[in-house]
């Protein structure tokens, strides 16, 4: 497998591998631990939450044992951020686990709209599903730091709002993933695929009619300048984890273990979650006040119409999966854990 990423690598892909297989197996000896992020280093990921807990822990973990962050894509693309995890090119680093259809099938359920409300909500269908086995054989070889969920996602339209999902009909929209694009075409519109680099440019372009997204992107992206509509309507949402190298947390001493332990699993993702979902209202309140975007509010009635029209969307994520039972009893946890 080695060989074969080597081929593709690029030439800090290669250094980094090359760095990472060449560590003496002395615990003692100390070592700095790679965070990969595939955000620029003012992102919110990398700035809010990676670099906060980097802070955090390095302050109490030995001077053996200290993590530094790598943004910016630095080691690997975005696709490559859970291979890069497990082949220990990056010790840590922040995935999206949509982004490797197949690879985290389960975890892929926060997708199906209505089912998250927010980050919280989310949160908490994860790792409920994590404590009790539902996720054990996609994260077997990962050492969870987090898992958690964006908020639901809204749409950012560029020349005009939209109230009802037939007013998307034969537009092209950036897609949040490959189930995203089934969604999409359940209504007449088609998605693509586009870094978020790149999603701005591709608006002021015309190239897409819109984006599906949160309001910290909105933010860090300037997308109020290219698409000044916003919808709120209840769409997906996506699956976030935060994933260290097995083999990393096993060379630490005991007592770094312990520290690991203590800001790692559901409490450090109920942390996370609280400063997503913070910083969603901080950012929408930002721009309602300075009134330069247009907000659409839906009434009860106005998100049943949108509920409808992607009525079928449960069942196809669930008959997607390569054991629709199973997809079907974790559909079920999920929107018990929900409410729903």
């Amino acid at each position: 497998m080695f060989k074969n990423i080597l081929k593709s690598a690029t030439p800090a892909f290669a250094l980094a591998l090359a760095l990472a297989t060449g560590l003496t197996a002395g615990i003692a000896e100390a070592r700095e631990m790679r965070v990969s992020s595939f955000e620029p280093a003012q992102g919110f990921y990398s700035s809010k939450i990676l670099g906060v807990w980097i802070d955090k822990i390095n302050a109490k973990l030995s001077a053996d044992a200290q993590f530094k962050l790598y943004p910016g894509s630095i080691l690997g693309a975005p696709p490559a951020q859970a291979e890069l995890v497990k082949a220990g090119v990056a010790d840590v680093a922040l995935v999206v686990p949509t982004y490797t259809p197949g690879l985290f099938p389960a975890t892929g359920v926060v997708e199906v709209p209505g089912l998250v409300a927010n980050s919280a909500s989310g949160t908490d269908i994860l790792n409920t599903l994590l404590e009790e086995g539902a996720l054990d054989a996609e994260y077997a070889d990962y050492k969870i730091i987090a898992l958690f969920t964006t908020p639901s996602y809204r749409f950012f339209m560029a020349d005009a709002a939209v109230t009802a999902p037939e007013q998307l009909k034969g537009k092209k929209l950036r897609s949040p993933s490959k189930f995203g694009s089934q969604l999409f075409e359940m209504v007449g519109a088609s998605g693509v695929g586009i870094p978020a680099p790149q999603v701005y440019e591709n608006l002021e372009r015309g190239v897409v009619s819109g984006a599906v997204w949160v309001m910290d992107a909105y933010r860090t992206f300037r997308l109020n300048e290219v698409a000044p509509n916003i919808t709120t309507s209840g769409f997906i949402a996506t699956p976030m984890a935060i994933l260290m190298n097995k083999n990393t947390y096993a060379s630490l001493s005991d007592g770094d273990k312990a520290v690991l332990d203590a800001m790692a699993g559901r409490a450090n993702a109920e942390w996370i979650a609280s400063v997503v979902d913070a910083t969603d209202a901080e950012i929408e309140k930002s721009f309602r006040d300075a009134g330069e975007v247009n907000f659409v509010d839906l009434d009860d009635a106005g998100l049943k119409v949108w509920s409808d029209a992607f009525a079928g969307a449960a069942d196809a994520w669930v008959n997607e999966q390569a054991d629709p039972k199973a997809a079907a009893d974790t559909l079920a946890r999920a929107r018990a854990v929900a409410g729903q």
